[in-house]
């Protein structure tokens, strides 16, 4: 039968690439690490290494074990981490990623909510740039918050508001008509990075027109492009919860443009099939309480 105890020398092996290295990691004795991989190969009946100079690599075999490996490690990481806080006030890290425009315009209720419920869950915060799905698959991350329009089959999801991407520009640049994508072009248009989003559905639109988005700039943080807009640099893509103030006093214009706000949900996910832990419950909680008050 396959212990955890040869899967932990097995995937230490591949990440240093040596027996010595892989106890040395693990505080055991090169000795008893070679038993547990000899053991692991044994119970399989497949060789798991191959040598390569003083060093092992995985067989062909080994790895096309690896993910099976992997799982089988994360699955217990995810037992212990759910009964170490079972019967008692949620506790430990909790770790989500957020891009900018979350982690300055959305997030802050959802902690204040969560520090009243569950005061002795720590925040980490990871933002752009960032391959979230990755870290959600590796237990990297519990929970990511993200703008999407449609739900990742692959995740479970709670949606926290509806989010309108506009376009937006200093009052002296604003143009009192509704604009097309052509003539965006001659315009000094500033968006988001290639990849994200707001960027995309931007693209997609100017491509059904026939036409290639090219901004003037473009910039992962959502605040610089706003201090670009107050600064009269141009015109910009942004979520409308960004520049909501903005609007409100008249510091900057919303701009009219044919097919658009385009439309997302800003959206808790979170691996599926497996259980929360009351540490991501207590946000999800908090999330609900949030999304509720808003309506």
């Amino acid at each position: 039968m396959i212990n955890l105890k040869q899967v932990k020398s097995l995937l230490a092996v591949v990440e240093v690439g040596s027996v010595n290295g892989a106890a040395e990691t693990l505080c055991l004795s090169p000795s008893s690490v070679s038993a547990q991989l000899r053991e692991l190969s044994s119970t399989l009946g497949v060789d798991l290494f191959d040598s390569a100079g003083r060093g092992l690599v995985l067989s062909a075999s080994g790895r096309q074990l690896l993910p099976k490996f992997e799982d089988l490690l994360r699955l217990n990481n995810d037992v212990l981490a759910y009964a170490d806080s079972l019967g008692s006030e949620p506790t430990g890290e909790l770790r989500l990623y957020a891009p900018s425009s979350m982690c300055i315009y959305r997030l802050p209720r959802l902690i204040e909510t969560l520090q009243s419920t569950a005061p002795a869950v720590e925040l980490h915060l990871q933002h752009d740039p960032f391959d979230y799905k990755q870290a959600l698959i590796t237990r990297a991350i519990e929970a990511a918050v993200v703008v999407i329009d449609a739900p990742e089959p692959q995740f479970e999801s709670m949606r926290i508001a509806e989010e309108e991407v506009i376009y937006v520009t200093h009052p002296s640049d604003y143009i009192d008509e509704q604009l097309t994508p052509e003539q965006l072009m001659n315009l000094s248009l500033i968006t988001t990075e290639p990849g994200c989003s707001y960027r995309i559905a931007a693209e997609n639109h100017f491509n059904k027109n026939a036409l290639k988005l090219t901004p003037r700039q473009s910039f992962s943080n959502v605040e610089v492009i706003r201090r670009c807009l107050l600064s009269r640099m141009g015109i910009g893509l942004l979520p409308q919860c960004v520049v909501e103030e903005d609007l409100q006093k008249g510091r900057l214009k919303q701009q009219p443009v044919s097919d658009t706000p385009y439309h997302f949900y800003s959206t808790v996910i979170w691996p599926g099939k497996t259980q929360p832990s009351p540490r991501l419950n207590a946000f999800l909680q908090a999330t609900k309480v949030n999304t509720q008050s808003a309506q």
